[in-house]
C-alpha cells in the first residue's frame, strides 16, 4: 500500500482515509442522527415532520452560508487544523444535542452543527488531493462520501441497539465521544498545513466557473432530493407498515447499499477513468426511479426504493468532487466549497420542503417531487458536458 513521507516517517494511504471518513461521518452525525430518530424524538419532545425538515434544512443551510468563508479558512489554517477543529465543533454539538430538554433546544444546536461540517468538507477534500496519490483519489473521495451513508447506517442500526433500549441520548451521547476521538486521529503532514491554493497564479472556482457553478446548482437540485433519505426514510417506513425497529433496519439497509456503491464507482474511476459527469448523470436518473418507488404504499417495493435511492441517488457526491478536484487541482478546498455551497443548499431546501410536502400532500407527493429534483439535476449535467 503506497504511503505518504512525513520526514522519516510514513503515513499509510489508510490512515489518511480512516481519518477522514471518521471526521466526515462526526460531520453529519448531527443531522442524520436527528433523522434516524425522528420517530423517538419526535414523541418525546413534542413535534411533527414539518419541524424535522426545518432541523435538517437549518443544518444544511448554514452549511451553505459559510461554505465558501470554510474554504478560505481552510487554505489558510490547512487540512489538519481545518478537520480537527470541525471534529470538535462537532463533538460539542452531539454532546448538546444529548441534553436537549426541547424541540427549540434541538433545531438550535442542529443548525449550529452545520458550521464545524462545512469546515470539515474542504478540509478533508484537501487532505485527499495532499495525501492521496493520485491514481487512488478516485477511492479517497469515495471513502470520504461514503462517510455519510456510513452515518445514516449507523443511525439505523442505533434505533433498536440504543434508542429503544436504553434511550436516544445515550446515542448523541456516543456520537460526541467518536468525535473527539476522530481529532485525536487526524495524521500530520506537512503539506497539509497549508493549501497550495495560497500561492498566487493557483488556478481555482474562477477557472472553468460555467462548468463549476452548473455543476453547484445540479449538485443541489440532487442533494435535495438525496438528503430526504436520511431524514425521512424512517417515517416513511412507520407509515408503509414496518414497525419502529424494522424502520431502522431498513435505513441501515438502504445506508449499506449507498456505502458499497460510493465505494465501488470510486474505486472503478480510478481504474477505468470515465466521463465522471456522464456517470452521475445515469446514476441520477435511476436514482428517481428509487424515489418513484417509494411513494409506492407497499412494504417490499419501498424497500427496493430505498435501496435504488440510496444505491444511486444518493451515491454520486464522491464522483462529483472528485470530478471538481480534476477542474481545479491546485484550488482544491476552494473548489469544492464553491460547488459544495450548492450542494448544502439543495440540502437545506430540500428536507424542509419535503416536510412541508409530506404534510400538505402526504410522503407519497414529497418522494415524487424529490424524484422530479433529481431528473432535473440530471439534465443540467448535460449541459456541463458541454
Amino acid at each position: 500500500m503506497s504511503a505518504v513521507v512525513v520526514g522519516q516517517r510514513s503515513v499509510g494511504i489508510p490512515r489518511v482515509l480512516s481519518s477522514v471518513a471518521a471526521v466526515v461521518t462526526v460531520g453529519v452525525f448531527p443531522v442524520f442522527l436527528v433523522g434516524g430518530l425522528g420517530v423517538q424524538l419526535q414523541q418525546d419532545l413534542r413535534f411533527g415532520a414539518a419541524l424535522l425538515g426545518v432541523g435538517a434544512a437549518g443544518f444544511f443551510g448554514v452549511a451553505s452560508v459559510s461554505s465558501r468563508g470554510m474554504g478560505w479558512v481552510v487554505e489558510r489554517i490547512g487540512a489538519r487544523l481545518g478537520m480537527r477543529i470541525g471534529a470538535l465543533g462537532s463533538s460539542v454539538c452531539l454532546f448538546g444535542l444529548a441534553a436537549a430538554p426541547n424541540a427549540v433546544w434541538l433545531m438550535g444546536l442542529l443548525w449550529l452543527a452545520g458550521l464545524p461540517n462545512s469546515l470539515a468538507q474542504p478540509a478533508s477534500n484537501l487532505l485527499i488531493a495532499q495525501g492521496i496519490p493520485a491514481h487512488h483519489r478516485g477511492m479517497g473521495f469515495g471513502v470520504k462520501q461514503s462517510s455519510i451513508p456510513v452515518a445514516t447506517l449507523l443511525a439505523g442500526v442505533a434505533v433498536p441497539t440504543i434508542a429503544l433500549t436504553v434511550g436516544w441520548r445515550w446515542v448523541f451521547l456516543i456520537g460526541g465521544v467518536v468525535g473527539l476521538v476522530a481529532a485525536a486521529a487526524v495524521p500530520a503532514l506537512p503539506q497539509a498545513e497549508r493549501s497550495a491554493a495560497t500561492r498566487p497564479g493557483g488556478g481555482g472556482a474562477g477557472a472553468n466557473f460555467t462548468a463549476l457553478l452548473l455543476i453547484a446548482i445540479a449538485g443541489g437540485l440532487g442533494s435535495a432530493a438525496a438528503n430526504a433519505l436520511g431524514a425521512f426514510v424512517t417515517t416513511t417506513a412507520v407509515e408503509v407498515g414496518f414497525s419502529p425497529w424494522a424502520a431502522g433496519l431498513v435505513l441501515s439497509v438502504g445506508s449499506a447499499v449507498g456505502l458499497t456503491i460510493r465505494l465501488a464507482a470510486g474505486v472503478a474511476a480510478d481504474r477505468r477513468n470515465p466521463d465522471l459527469i456522464r456517470v452521475i448523470t445515469v446514476m441520477l436518473l435511476i436514482g428517481s426511479l428509487g424515489f418513484g418507488l417509494m411513494a409506492v404504499e407497499s412494504p417490499p417495493v419501498f424497500l427496493v426504493g430505498v435501496a435504488v435511492g440510496f444505491g444511486a441517488g444518493w451515491a454520486w457526491p464522491g464522483l462529483l468532487n472528485f470530478a471538481v478536484a480534476k477542474i481545479a487541482p491546485d484550488r482544491v478546498a476552494s473548489a469544492t466549497s464553491f460547488t459544495q455551497t450548492g450542494i448544502y443548499f439543495g440540502g437545506s431546501l430540500g428536507p424542509l420542503l419535503f416536510g412541508l410536502l409530506a404534510e400538505h400532500a402526504g410522503l407519497a407527493g414529497a418522494w415524487l417531487a424529490a424524484g422530479a429534483c433529481a431528473i432535473t439535476a440530471a439534465i443540467l449535467l448535460l449541459f456541463v458536458r458541454r
